[in-house]
């Protein structure tokens, strides 16, 4: 297949893109449809583009059909993986659902998605639940506080030998801080090349953006997110977002009439009279206090390679702690695989 050398799309550039995509999802075992196809390429263009590229005798060297998904030459069997995933993937995502009605009680918790879903509804049984959660400004260590202290109350938190279910809580960004592009491997730092595969994209970490689900969404939240993360056209340009909200999503709207429960309130003395201002400067101590105590309990592993890199990512607007990033080793594997391939 010839290079992409410029921005005139043909079939060869969509060819290319194809086999570059279900390459990266072959590494999950998950093979595509060709809407997921389109919706996943590097290239702009249009389904019926796809799928004169996909009905092309000479693609069939390299990707197959059956049953309306494609995968690489010789793994039809990832079919039934897929199938069966999305029963583990449906009853994790309700599961989060369910942790969201108790997180959301948290005052300052704006938006909680399911990640690490590389695919549709594609999750491993005995995987976590990995959470990814944005917080008001200047609240993110007391809403992960609070997480992590229910979580650890309900035994929810995963474990060395039991992982399946369980709430993982690596991911929090502030609402000021919603925009992740320099959180990708290479910072995010454009290049003159127009192919993603040659600019060295952070493929995983794209993917990974694609494919949040939403179970909690406080007034378009995720909405105001994927504004902010409109770069992603720029990798994912035929990519329209989730069809649909999961089933578990919950919305948090006013109603008139029935203001209930001020839940900032909640965490400020109820004493009548008691000034605003200083129930403010008490939530702010409060946020130090826990910002503290948690880097007091931050892990070896964790304090060694804090803000080296963007694995571990900690100050007062992201916390990222992810010290088994495996992004790096995705994107080496993906390449190879393409190689072998060509």
């Amino acid at each position: 297949m010839e290079a992409f050398k410029n921005k005139n799309i043909t079939n060869s550039h969509i060819m290319q893109a194809i086999v570059e995509t279900i390459a990266f999802f072959d590494l999950f075992d998950f093979p595509l449809t060709d809407f997921e196809v389109r919706q996943y390429i590097d290239v702009k263009c249009e389904l019926n583009d796809v799928q004169t590229v996909l009905n092309n005798k000479e693609l069939h060297d390299f990707i197959e059909e059956k049953n309306g998904f494609y995968f690489l030459a010789g793994r039809r069997e990832i079919i039934k993986t897929r199938q069966e995933r999305r029963g583990y993937a449906q009853r994790k995502i309700k599961k989060a659902a369910r942790v969201s009605k108790l997180f959301k009680l948290i005052p300052w918790i704006k938006m909680i998605a399911v990640g690490n879903i590389i695919g549709t509804d594609n999750l491993k049984d005995e995987s976590d639940i990995d959470l990814f959660i944005i917080t008001e400004p200047e609240r993110i260590w007391l809403a992960r506080f609070f997480c992590a202290g229910l979580a650890q109350l309900l035994g929810l938190r995963p474990k060395k030998n039991n992982t399946r279910d369980k709430i993982c809580l690596s991911f929090f960004v502030s609402e000021e801080a919603m925009n992740l592009e320099k959180l990708m491997l290479d910072g995010g730092k454009p290049s003159p090349s127009p192919r993603a595969l040659e600019r060295g994209r952070d493929v995983y970490f794209i993917y990974w953006l694609a494919g949040l689900k939403p179970v909690y969404n406080k007034a378009g939240i995720y909405e105001k997110f994927m504004e902010a993360n409109g770069w992603i056209k720029e990798y994912l340009p035929n990519w329209q977002g989730p069809f649909c909200h999961s089933r578990g999503l919950q919305h948090s709207r006013k109603r008139v009439g029935n203001p209930g429960v001020n839940r900032k309130n909640l965490f400020v003395p109820l004493t009548p009279g008691f000034p605003v201002k200083l129930g403010m400067t008490v939530i702010k101590q409060l946020e130090q206090k826990a910002k503290k105590l948690q880097l007091e309990l931050l892990p070896a592993d964790l304090k060694k390679i804090m803000n080296k890199d963007t694995r571990v990512v900690i100050n007062d607007k992201i916390l990222k702690l992810h010290s088994n990033d495996r992004r790096e080793e995705y994107r080496r594997k993906w390449v190879s695989k393409i190689q072998g391939i060509i």
